[in-house]
């Protein structure tokens, strides 16, 4: 009995572990579509797009055309007149090169009806209307006055500043057409105030010709024109001391200053400075010496220790016009 029931007791035990391996035998029946409760990921296909994490910024494209034809961050720059030495109240040469310069294209161009000899200035009042415009039609005309103006001389200081100016524009405009060209004003100043030379004339103010250098007879009496570039001449100096020596011809404003010259006072040459309305540069030295031809006879003939010279001594002309050193200084500056 108790064998039996000791069998009973280990055959209770067994179940168990029967139905576990029982269990393991039976085929899995779950439809293939069921979820599981632990589902794996699925495959990631690998011809779909992938998601980027995170996307920078790019720059944007600039508007407009490009290439060749795309306007230019910087227009060329053409320099227009410099700073002159002209005010309001200078006479005309001034008075245009100040319109001109604060580019009062109209009023420039208004100053010069019924005037004569203005070609520079036309072409300049058209230039200037063509830089503040920029319309082709201007240019063609502006082009057409720079062709019309005769040649200006160095020596005509605002002339030639302004028609050189002219010049330089239309080139720049034909190096850039279509183009609105930028205008700047030149560094320094147009015609800076300077004595440079001392020129010998006659009595009909006239150089003399064969003089090596500015000189005459310690008698005095020599007629001298200073060269150079100034406005209003003010005090006139010797050797740095102010003087007061007979003016021949000249002294207004944009006048060539002519002087007669003192006896020597025992001095072998003397140094001349003069002032003006602003600093003025440069100094000329008169020589004195008795053997060179710088007196003048009569009719302007140069004489040479009052014997005449062989060749035919010219003939005698009305007193010539006073130049307008604003209009034609007589030295390059």
């Amino acid at each position: 009995m108790k064998c039996h029931s000791r069998r009973h007791r280990i055959g209770l035990a067994l179940v168990p572990v029967l139905m576990l391996a029982l269990s393991a035998c039976v085929p899995n029946n779950t439809p293939q579509g069921s979820p599981s409760p632990n589902p794996a990921p699925p495959a990631t296909n690998a011809t779909s797009p992938a998601v980027p994490t995170a996307v920078a910024p790019t720059a944007g494209q600039p508007a407009g055309p490009a290439g060749p034809g795309a306007p230019q961050a910087e227009a060329p720059v053409v320099r227009w007149v410099p700073i002159g030495p002209v005010g309001p109240n200078d006479p005309t040469a001034g008075q245009r090169y100040l319109l001109l310069q604060q580019f009062q294209c109209d009023a420039l161009a208004k100053s010069l009806e019924g005037a004569e000899d203005v070609a520079v200035w036309q072409a300049a009042a058209a230039v200037c209307k063509a830089l503040q415009s920029g319309v082709q039609q201007d240019w063609q005309r502006a082009s057409n006055a720079v062709a019309a103006t005769p040649r200006i001389p160095q020596t005509q200081c605002l002339e030639f500043t302004v028609a050189a100016t002219s010049a330089s524009a239309v080139a720049q405009h034909r190096s850039n057409p279509g183009v609105q060209l930028k205008p700047e004003t030149a560094p320094g100043e147009a015609c800076p105030r300077h004595l440079s030379g001392l020129t010998v004339v006659d009595n009909d103010l006239r150089p003399v010709a064969g003089t090596a250098r500015a000189s005459g007879p310690r008698s005095g009496g020599t007629v001298v024109r200073l060269d150079g570039y100034y406005v209003r001449v003010g005090d006139i100096l010797f050797d740095g001391v102010p003087a007061a020596p007979e003016i021949v011809a000249g002294g207004g404003d944009y006048e060539t200053l002519y002087l007669r010259m003192p006896p020597s006072d025992g001095r072998a040459a003397v140094r001349i400075s003069i002032t003006d309305t602003v600093d003025i540069s440069g100094t000329v030295t008169f020589f004195y010496e008795d053997s060179t031809p710088a007196s003048t006879g009569p009719g302007g003939t140069p004489e040479t220790n009052g014997t005449p010279p062989s060749a035919e001594p010219t003939r005698s002309a009305p007193p010539a016009t006073i130049p307008s050193v604003g209009a034609s200084p007589t030295a390059t500056p």
